[in-house]
Order: C-alpha cells, then sequence, then structure tokens
C-alpha cells in the first residue's frame, strides 16, 4: 500500500505542478497579447495623428500654391519640408483677407497648434506603463520641451479628427478661392 500510495502522491503533485505551470503559461501569453493589443492601439493613433497632419500640410500647401501660382516643382519644394506649408500659409494670408481677416487668424492659429501636437506626438518617446492594470496607458517624454505626459491610445484620436477638421475648413477656403477665380476669370 506504501507505494500505491507514494505514486498516487506523486502524481497528484505532477498534475499539480502541470496546472500550476499551464496557469502561469495562459497568464504571461494573455499579458503579451494585452501588451501587443495595446502598442497596436498606439500604432494606429501614432498613425492617424501623422496621415491628419499630413493631409493638412498638403492642403495648406495648395492652397497657397494656388494663390501663388506655383508650379510642380515648387509645390514639391515646400511638401518636402516639415512645417513649411505653414510658413508659406502665413505668407499669404495678408492676400486672402477678403475671405475674413478673423476666420484666417483663427485657421492659421488652428494649424499651427495641431501641427505642433503632431510634433508632440511623433517626437516623443513613449513606454508603457505597467503600473495601470485596467487599460494600456503609455508615458511618454518629449525631448525638446524637456516634458512627459501620458498618453492613452484611443485618446490619440481626438487629435487625429481635430486636425482633420482643420483640413477641411482648408479644402473649404480652397474651394471658395477657386470659385472666386473662376468667377472673376468669366468676367
Amino acid at each position: 500500500m506504501p507505494v500505491v500510495a507514494v505514486i498516487a502522491v506523486v502524481g497528484l503533485a505532477l498534475s499539480l505542478g502541470w496546472q500550476a505551470y499551464t496557469f502561469v503559461r495562459s497568464r504571461r501569453r494573455a499579458a503579451k497579447e494585452r501588451i501587443e493589443q495595446a502598442m497596436a492601439q498606439l500604432v494606429n493613433g501614432v498613425g492617424q495623428v501623422c496621415i491628419s497632419a499630413s493631409s493638412l500640410e498638403w492642403s495648406l500647401a495648395y492652397l497657397t500654391g494656388v494663390v501663388k501660382g506655383w508650379d510642380d516643382e515648387k509645390f514639391t519644394h515646400v511638401i518636402a519640408s516639415v512645417r513649411q506649408p505653414l510658413e508659406e500659409f502665413r505668407k499669404v494670408v495678408p492676400e486672402l483677407e477678403i475671405f475674413g481677416a478673423e476666420d484666417l487668424a483663427k485657421l492659421l492659429a488652428d494649424a499651427e497648434a495641431l501641427v505642433g501636437r503632431r510634433g508632440r506626438v511623433v517626437h516623443s518617446v513613449m513606454m508603457l506603463d505597467g503600473t495601470v492594470a485596467s487599460t494600456a496607458v503609455y508615458e511618454a517624454w518629449h525631448a525638446r520641451t524637456d516634458t512627459t505626459w501620458t498618453v492613452v491610445p484611443d485618446d490619440l484620436n481626438a487629435p487625429a479628427l481635430e486636425i482633420m477638421n482643420c483640413t477641411v475648413e482648408v479644402v473649404g477656403l480652397t474651394q471658395a478661392l477657386l470659385e472666386a477665380f473662376s468667377d472673376h476669370a468669366a468676367r
């Protein structure tokens, strides 16, 4: 009987050990999957901000090119440099005051702020904050300003949407300008 009891105890110990091992392994796998999902959300959010900001800068460069009569080479030169479309747009704002000086000043201020937010998102070092268990939260450090800020990946959708809304305003202004040119040419 003692041999059977020993075998039973050893079998029970091995069974419990295997269960503990598989439990720990499944916990590790779940943690890894949460981290991978959080990283995918972060990359998606940063990507949305980048794409939206690129659309805004393209729209600003296009509008400025319409006003200044740029050729493709000049347009490409301007769009190839970060913040250059914004700088060029700033120069033509006085020529566009017929469309409302206050609206243009607001549009310029919004575009500057939003492109700045893009820079903050893109040029920050982001590290997963493991102290927050309920959701993926990142700490981001922006070297130029030496500031640290909290990033929740889903919250990056809001600035991306704000940037796209500003882009829509620029496109609307461009359409109004093209219509005004068209009406003027028809006379």
